[in-house]
């Protein structure tokens, strides 16, 4: 689940022990272990021993009953409970991760070569991007925070403890070193292109003329009907804060990558530093605004132009090298790329090349 040593024994022991107090914890705990093992077989070119005992019929069952548990304690959050929630909460987005690569299919009643298939056809079938696994990161930095000053204390805070500031990260240099051509050939070529790729997306979005259409694809604002003019301002506001944010986290992970504390760094030294970086972190940051014109079923300019962006935030998690991560977001990357397509904007349709370019490439060191 980690590779930082400190946190590795919170997820091998203090979150075992917490589940063996807690029933839905439990169920919780059981089923990321199970969709684990259907994970590996999914990945793997080959089976996996002992997974064909695994039942996803009886994860999803363990992931119910859990489910049921946590939001009825969620209901009733205090300092006394909040160990068990936050522990809930991570345990169902860990899942949420593992589960977006196969909750099509059931890996079980296919063979390999089937799966496989299937996987790389997956964004032809369905080509909604999911929001579930946004939503619930979101959740977990709730309770973070209304339980902020018992968490900090408690048996888990070692998974929250982060041992550099923002000011760490700040980017310096605007040439990648030397070094930075020993890194895996994903990471190289986001470094390469990430900077140009914001600032071209932010000369897209000055380009936007939005309509009255677009007025439904903001949320949360002001009850006293406000006029579409402002109305329209405000939604622009939150796409330009959303590029802000996405400006910000690229460069945390460039700095990452220029940083690195050695001449060749390893895969493993940079997933640790990428880790350090909280750069998992961006769906807490998103205005609601911007997830609000995500969900629409209607194509306005906005929302072209938001799915275009929430590639990019995808891309960030491409560069996770977990196994709950791998695999996941490249095929929500197709499915937007995909959603994109669909709406005949060709200028649009430009602007998906370099996320499309970027994990096509590998993201392990080549010997």
């Amino acid at each position: 689940m980690t590779l930082h040593q400190r946190r590795s024994d919170v997820w091998q022991r203090i979150i075992p022990e917490l589940a063996s107090e807690n029933r839905y914890l439990m169920h919780l705990l059981l089923a990321l272990g199970g969709i684990h093992m259907v994970k590996q077989k999914a990945d793997a070119s080959r089976p996996v021993e002992g997974s064909d005992t695994v039942d996803l019929a009886i994860i999803m069952e363990h992931h119910q009953r859990g489910l049921e548990g946590f939001r009825e304690d969620v209901s009733r959050i205090s300092s006394f409970n909040a160990e068990a929630i936050f522990t809930g909460s991570i345990l169902v987005v860990a899942f949420a991760f593992a589960y977006l690569k196969i909750q099509d299919l059931d890996p079980l009643t296919e063979p390999i070569e089937e799966m496989n298939s299937s996987m790389a056809n997956l964004h032809s079938t369905n080509k909604i991007p999911r929001l579930n696994w946004l939503y619930l990161n979101r959740g977990v930095t709730s309770v973070i925070g209304d339980q902020w000053q018992t968490l900090k204390s408690s048996r888990l805070r070692q998974i929250l403890s982060l041992q550099h500031t923002d000011e760490t990260w700040l980017d310096s240099s605007l040439h990648a070193p030397s070094r930075l051509s020993r890194c895996p050939p994903r990471l190289l070529k986001f470094a390469e292109g990430a900077r140009q790729a914001v600032a071209s997306i932010k000369t897209l979005l000055n380009m936007v003329e939005p309509t009255r259409d677009d007025l439904s694809s903001c949320s949360g604002t002001p009850t006293s009907q406000p006029s579409p003019s402002t109305t329209l301002d405000w939604a622009m506001d939150a796409h330009f804060e959303t590029i802000r944010i996405l400006e910000s986290l690229y460069l945390r992970i460039l700095s990452v990558l220029h940083c690195t504390a050695t001449e060749f760094p390893s895969d493993k030294e940079i997933q640790i530093e990428f880790e350090e970086a909280a750069i998992l972190s961006w769906p807490c940051l998103l205005p609601s605004a911007f997830l609000t014109s995500l969900e629409r079923s209607d194509h306005n300019s906005l929302h072209g132009h938001s799915l275009v962006i929430l590639a990019h935030f995808y891309l960030v998690n491409t560069l996770v090298d977990t196994w709950y991560m791998r695999g996941s977001f490249e095929l929500e990357l197709l499915r937007v790329n995909t959603l994109v397509g669909s709406l005949n904007e060709s200028q649009l349709s430009t602007f998906m090349l370099w996320p499309n370019e970027v994990v096509a490439l590998p993201l392990s060191c080549i010997s």
